[in-house]
């Protein structure tokens, strides 16, 4: 049973057929019902993997194509559309998928409507679907879509329902790579300064492994790990005089209050993101772009796979970050 069949047995186009398989709003919804209808009645079922070698052979791209992928995220937050951050995630997202021989589609859900999205999703022959959101956004994301007939995969430590299968950074093991550097110089004399509001989703990793790795043990460190949010200048030079604090780590969302240098000198920080031409002792590179190219591996093998669907167990695939000498 093929679809010219069913479309002998309907007397429509082949055309009208199609498009009528795919929900298309160009089709009435009473043609949709009878389409469908009949389709059942006669055990015709659509193959995904024919409906996207066809539209890869309209969009002349069947020598390298293996299937087609969409990445979605929400350029609503004051700053996001030209973060570093993101930018690098997706860009390591896009090139992964091209050396996989994958097209990726990509698409704003603060433009985008999830009715209009999934009708995009189907007539496109989409078969894995990449959701980014960063951590730094902070509130959660419900994405309104059915996902039963895709791959799916999140990327970064963003809060999203329902929970998907996720690439995130290792934040435990940025902490400990930044206390195992700072310590070798400043010994115990170090605290970190995390932004709650912007990194709250990561924190309890964060802090868990400064709690552990802290060579002062967990409880002066639990005095040490400092939120930004409330954090006066007397209460951070009484930290400072307390516990003889010669370094400072400063989470990857953190502006450093304007009198952080009259108590501990910038070339003592440690940064979790490239502060520029400032003096530092070192930096966390998260690595984002491999972010993005794990992401994209772990996609690929699910499609591969054809597991589709919210995962019944999730999994988290943490990847490392790398120490950077200040200058």
């Amino acid at each position: 049973m093929g679809i010219r069949d069913l479309a002998r047995a309907t007397g429509l186009s082949v055309a009208t057929i199609s498009r009528a398989l795919q929900n298309d709003p160009k089709v009435s919804k009473q043609t949709c019902e009878r389409v469908l209808s009949k389709a059942k009645e006669l055990g015709y079922t659509v193959n995904p993997c024919v409906r996207q070698v066809m539209s890869s052979l309209r969009r002349n791209t069947a020598s390298s194509y293996r299937g087609n992928m969409a990445l979605i995220w929400k350029n609503a937050y004051p700053g996001l559309s030209t973060d570093a951050r993101r930018l690098q995630s997706l860009n390591g997202a896009r090139v992964r998928a091209e050396e996989l021989g994958y097209k990726i589609d990509e698409f704003d859900l603060a433009v985008n409507k999830p009715a209009a999205l999934e009708r995009i999703i189907n007539s496109r022959g989409i078969r894995g679907l990449l959701v980014f959101i960063p951590s730094y956004v902070g509130a959660k994301e419900h994405l309104r879509m059915n996902l039963d007939s895709l791959a799916c995969v999140a990327m970064g430590w963003g809060l999203w329902h329902p929970q998907l299968d996720a690439v995130k950074v290792d934040f435990y093991q940025m902490i400990y790579l930044a206390l195992h550097h700072a310590q070798q110089r400043f010994k115990a004399g170090i605290a970190a300064i995390w932004d709650l509001n912007m990194e709250r989703s990561a924190h309890n990793a964060a802090r868990a492994s400064f709690l552990v790795h802290h060579s002062s043990g967990a409880a002066i460190a639990s005095e040490l790990f400092l939120p930004l949010q409330g954090l006066t200048e007397a209460h951070m030079a009484r930290i400072v005089r307390k516990h003889r604090v010669k370094c400072i780590l400063l989470g990857s969302s953190v502006q450093p209050p304007s009198w952080l240098k009259e108590h501990i000198p910038p070339a003592n920080w440690v940064w979790f993101r490239d502060p520029g031409n400032i003096p530092y002792f070192g930096r966390i590179d998260p690595q984002n772009e491999l972010a993005g190219r794990w992401a994209v591996n772990l996609l690929a093998s699910k499609i591969q796979t054809t597991e589709t669907g919210i995962p019944t167990h999730c999994q988290s695939v943490l990847h490392p970050s790398r120490w950077i000498e200040g200058n």
